[in-house]
């Protein structure tokens, strides 16, 4: 995927109609827009979400994109448009995809929203044939599913939570995508699918034991897959109400009155994250715990029975063994006691030698009782360092308890704080903030509780299949049906493990690359990795070996994240260009707002420099500050087409400010940005 233009009319700062051109070139495939804060960069950026998603990542959503320039200078009861339209290049055919909204103007420059949205994609084929598609949203996702898009059209200021947070599963996921690993996904579920259409003719011929029993088995798999859609879908809205939180409160930032307020709120929230992560892996821990030592503290019972009767033996002084049998035995075969005197003929004595072989001990007695004597001294001490690790992991857990409820009602402080500032603005970002919490806490009790139901429904489901696959083996013959049922849950069962295989083994591959690419820009003795269970990590160098490094900073977040979204455009590049059955890859843009934030200036250059030689199409949205220096130097060999975003302000300052590139004098009593292309 190349991107050739996107035109933009009256969204956000953008008044009538701007259009891009991107470089397309291999050698020269940077574009970069620069402009001063405000005027316009993430704009751009979720000009492209809106176009292709109809979704923005402002903390309003898709309130409020309408330009206000359009509004004030449209007449009453007149329709306004707000159009965008992008023109790609996709495996050799042309898409042109293009969304409209439509508005009325209404009196005191408000305006109607007509929900009039329109989406349409034409293609245009390598014959010159240009078709209408009737589908455009199945289009546009079968080109960059929606769920990636944040790894190619990104703002740099929330890049870092890629790293430093839970993102695995995205991680997997983006993996198995990018890569065409998703064909051996659905082949996969095809084929249970064709194994229970098969179990659905041989219920009609089979006993109402296996009809019910296949009938139950589908109800559960139909529960399971909507269940799994419906936790995608819950997780999709989390990160997408997470973002729009994070906004709101960056926003509160912005305003002197609430600054401190919710930084410090900020601080609290990052705290009870590490506090809530600790608190899962302390529950581990004691599961862990209690799993290893149930033996030992279930058998305590049978334990204390049989330490009474060691005890009662061991005082009769029946225990431990003093003779042994064998001892006694070879007395009377070779007819002499310990002192000497004959033993046969002594009927007496020969009574008393056999009656003390009945209480004495043998090798394997003898090995019974030392196994015996050593497991309850071991049984004793095991228990007593079983509850004292599970009284200090316990303790631990209360004490992580009460500082997250004491840094919860802090909060709570913190929020009354602002929402009593004399403010409508901060009072009304307050109380969005307060509502996307509440929605956020909804969500995600119903993520916890889909986590849990769902390995149940699936145990439930693996518990039945087998039964069914029993009642299979023993139905006469074998019919064709039932064997047909068997090869279609081989094959299933063989494209599950190929899923495992090339998933891990892309993940290897990802994990190399992405080391490579962090340790040419790091200054530190680290490395990254994505672990076993698909969490991007770092680890550290130090002389007690490498150990994972929980604390980084924004800028190494930065780093890390951008090394692991321009490794994965360069993996998949290089597995599209190969060819193969299952890597199929593909060619992928990579669209950046402002990603030089947090970096300092070497940082900056490194990156810049690493990242433009890695994607096949770079476009960068930065700040006149950041392109002016390092990253100019960087990537200036590469550049193709490069724009200057000028913002048209009313404020004084513009007006006596001619010598401002980047700023200009708006006469007409409203603000909005244009382009400017540069050489």
């Amino acid at each position: 995927m190349k991107i050739k233009t996107i035109s933009i009319k009256n969204f956000r700062q953008f008044w009538k109609e701007a259009t891009l051109n991107f470089s397309c070139s291999n050698e020269k495939n940077v574009t970069v827009i620069h402009g001063a804060n405000g005027s316009g960069k993430t704009s751009l950026l979720n000009a492209f979400k809106w176009c292709f998603y109809g979704k923005t990542d402002f903390d309003t959503g898709i309130e409020n994109i309408l330009n206000e320039a359009a509004i004030h200078n449209a007449a009453t009861s007149e329709e306004i448009e707000l159009v965008i339209t992008v023109v790609f290049d996709h495996e050799g055919i042309i898409y042109n995809a293009s969304r409209k909204a439509l508005y009325r103007k209404l009196p005191n420059n408000s305006v109607e929203d007509l929900k009039t949205i329109k989406f349409k994609i034409q293609k245009t084929m390598e014959t010159g044939e240009t078709i209408l598609i009737d589908t455009p949203d199945s289009e546009i996702n079968k080109v960059l599913p929606e769920g990636l898009h944040p790894y190619f059209f990104f703002n740099g200021e929330r890049i870092e939570k890629i790293a430093g947070i839970n993102e695995s599963g995205q991680i997997k996921e983006a993996i198995k995508r990018l890569m065409g690993l998703k064909q051996i996904e659905r082949a996969e579920r095809h084929l249970k699918k064709a194994s229970e259409s098969f179990r659905k003719v041989n219920a009609q011929s089979s006993d109402e034991t296996y009809q019910s029993l296949a009938q139950t088995v589908e109800t559960i798999n139909d529960d399971l897959d909507n269940k799994k859609k419906l936790l995608d879908d819950l997780k999709a809205e989390c990160l997408d109400k997470s973002k729009r939180k994070e906004d709101v409160e960056k926003k509160l930032e912005t305003y002197k009155e609430s600054k401190e307020l919710q930084k410090r709120r900020s601080l609290l929230n990052d705290l009870n994250e590490k506090i809530i992560d600790e608190m899962e892996l302390n529950e581990r821990q004691r599961k862990e715990l209690i799993d290893k030592n149930r033996a030992v503290v279930l058998s305590q019972s049978l334990v204390q029975k049989c330490e009474a009767l060691v005890d009662k033996n061991r005082k009769k002084g029946l225990l431990p063994y003093k003779v042994r049998a064998p001892f006694i035995d070879d007395l009377i075969e070779q007819d002499a006691c310990i002192c000497g005197r004959a033993i046969r003929g002594q009927s007496d004595v020969v009574e008393s030698l056999n009656k003390a072989k009945e209480t004495a001990g043998n090798d394997e007695l003898d090995e019974v009782y030392s196994s015996v004597s050593f497991y309850l001294k071991n049984q004793k001490s095991s228990l007593s360092e079983y509850y004292e690790k599970l009284e200090e992991l316990t303790g631990i857990q209360n004490k992580s308890r009460q500082q997250k409820k004491e840094n919860e009602d802090a909060i709570s402080e913190i929020g009354l704080k602002i929402g009593s500032i004399r403010n409508n603005e901060i009072i009304e970002f307050e109380e969005r903030r307060d509502k996307l919490t509440e929605e956020l806490n909804e969500l995600n009790f119903n993520v916890r509780t889909l986590n849990i139901e769902i390995p149940q429904l699936q145990a439930e489901h693996d518990s039945k299949t087998k039964l069914l696959e029993k009642l299979e083996k023993k139905q006469k013959d074998h019919s064709l049906v039932v064997r047909r049922i068997n090869a279609a849950n081989n094959v299933a069962k063989a494209f599950n493990e190929l899923n495992d295989y090339f998933t891990n083994q892309v993940r290897n591959n990802l994990s190399e690359r992405v080391d490579d690419t962090f340790r040419q820009i790091i200054r530190k003795n680290v490395r990254a990795y994505i672990s076993k269970d698909f969490q991007l990590k770092i680890e550290k160098h130090s002389k007690a070996g490498d150990i994972e490094a929980k604390e980084q900073s924004t800028g190494e977040k930065q780093v890390t994240s951008l090394s692991f979204i321009s490794s994965i455009i360069s993996l998949a590049k290089e597995k599209h260009e190969q060819g193969g059955k299952f890597f199929k890859g593909g060619l992928y843009p990579l669209v950046m707002d402002s990603p030089f934030g947090s970096l300092d200036d070497d940082y900056r250059y490194k990156v810049a420099e690493r990242v433009s030689n890695l994607a096949d199409q770079v476009i960068i949205f930065v700040s006149n500050s950041q392109w002016n220096g390092n990253v100019k130097e960087a990537c200036a060999s590469r550049v193709g087409n490069s724009y200057r975003l000028i913002h048209h302000a009313t404020t004084d300052v513009a007006k006596n400010m001619d010598s401002n590139e980047y700023l200009r004098y708006s006469s007409g009593g409203f603000e909005y940005s244009t382009l400017e292309e540069t050489s």
